[in-house]
């Protein structure tokens, strides 16, 4: 499964926080040589740094075993309160031992889940996130040219995050906010980490009723394509991605005005779907992927009319043949969505395309595969003009 993954996604700092120490030891315990040559002592004591650890698991790359990976993405999507009780009814079906306490936190329900069986845990995943979108939104630089990029000095950064935290603070959610730098082959990607509106819950202490009041923690992600100029983020709302790309283009790249965000500069395109038909799914050319059918689509007569017509079936281009249907000239697409098969995954995957500049993966980590087949096929626009970046400067490291 994590094979296929080219650029390793970020390990959520939360997961580590909800976990007990002895648990999160013997979680960690088969990739202990892996973390030690990481600067990450796996002990079970004070000496365990969960900030250390953290760092490692931010900055994973392509020697990072492959099962860690899995661990990593299970437990983490599993951890969910929502699934608590089926995963509580799993453990006791299997026999599972939770231990002498008669309480247990869902990540360390989903941790001794894991070890003990991980089957259980890939089959309740399957079940509930089959399709669970990681919707990227992308604006692309209004420069003439792109300049050259080194890692953000702790001043910018500072001021970076001052800013964020007075927005937020603005919309009620506090401050606190951290921007978290870390370079990539396609660029660089940044972790914030802010807080959530606050939350009252209800709760029992010692069989009395009592409540709880405190500020959920987010953390929203950031990826800056040096090649093509390009801030793709997945954030909650419109606020939140104007507001990155406005500071963001003011402390990184020192314009807020550096990206576009009304939307008038496109990254998408469904055009190759009425073109090429079915040659748009080819992806032999494409190492890691094994087949991609198109799923689901949808486009708009021109009508007076808000007329929106959609099609899914196992291969939709099978389908309209079989009753002899075209897309209409007229028609504007809004949306198609597609089934993507990776080499050595045991499931397919998804991916959908919304024009101008939406698409959303199943997992963070698989865009950068699916983005090398979009652009082969076209499905992205070509890049802007004569931009030029220096890979080398932004590749480059304190």
């Amino acid at each position: 499964m994590a094979s296929n993954v080219r650029v390793r996604c970020f390990a959520n700092p939360v997961i580590l926080r909800r976990i007990a120490r002895p648990l999160l030891v013997q979680f960690f315990q088969p990739f202990r040589d892996f973390l030690a040559g990481r600067g990450v002592a796996l002990v079970n004591d004070d000496r365990l740094s969960y900030d250390g650890l953290a760092n490692a698991l931010m900055a994973l790359d392509e020697n990072t075993p492959d099962e860690m990976l899995d661990a990593m993405y299970f437990v983490d999507e599993m951890s969910l309160p929502p699934y608590y009780d089926d995963l509580l009814t799993e453990a006791h079906a299997a026999g599972i031992d939770l231990g002498a306490s008669s309480d247990i936190a869902p990540a360390d329900l989903a941790v001794r889940i894991w070890l003990a069986d991980r089957n259980i845990l890939e089959r309740l995943h399957a079940e509930r996130f089959l399709v669970k979108p990681k919707s990227f939104q992308c604006f692309l630089s209004s420069a003439p040219t792109l300049p050259d990029v080194q890692y953000p000095a702790d001043a910018v950064l500072e001021a970076l995050e001052n800013d964020l935290n007075d927005w937020f603070e603005t919309k009620k959610r506090g401050r606190g906010t951290r921007a978290f730098p870390f370079f990539r082959e396609d660029g660089i990607w940044f972790l914030v980490r802010h807080g959530e509106p606050l939350k009252r819950e209800g709760t029992l202490e010692n069989g009395e009723p009592a409540s709880i009041f405190y500020r959920p923690e987010k953390f929203d992600v950031l990826i800056y394509d040096h090649q093509v100029g390009e801030l793709a983020i997945h954030a909650g709302t419109k606020g939140e991605k104007q507001t990155y790309c406005r500071l963001f283009g003011k402390h990184i790249f020192g314009s807020a005005d550096f990206f576009a965000f009304d939307g008038m500069t496109g990254k998408y395109t469904l055009q190759p779907i009425r073109r090429n038909w079915q040659g748009c799914v080819a992806c032999k050319d494409v190492e890691g992927m094994e087949d991609v059918r198109l799923t689901d689509i949808q486009w708009r007569h021109d009508s007076d009319q808000y007329h929106v017509e959609g099609h899914r079936a196992d291969d939709v281009f099978r389908a309209l043949d079989d009753i002899n249907r075209q897309i209409p000239d007229s028609a504007k697409l809004l949306r198609a969505t597609f089934k993507v098969k990776f080499k050595n995954a045991v499931r397919p995957r998804t991916v959908a395309i919304r024009p101008p500049n939406v698409a959303i993966f199943d997992r963070e980590s698989d865009s950068a595969i699916l983005e090398e087949w979009m652009a082969k096929r076209e499905f992205i626009l070509p890049a802007m003009g004569a931009k030029h970046v220096h890979a080398e400067a932004v590749l480059a490291v304190p």
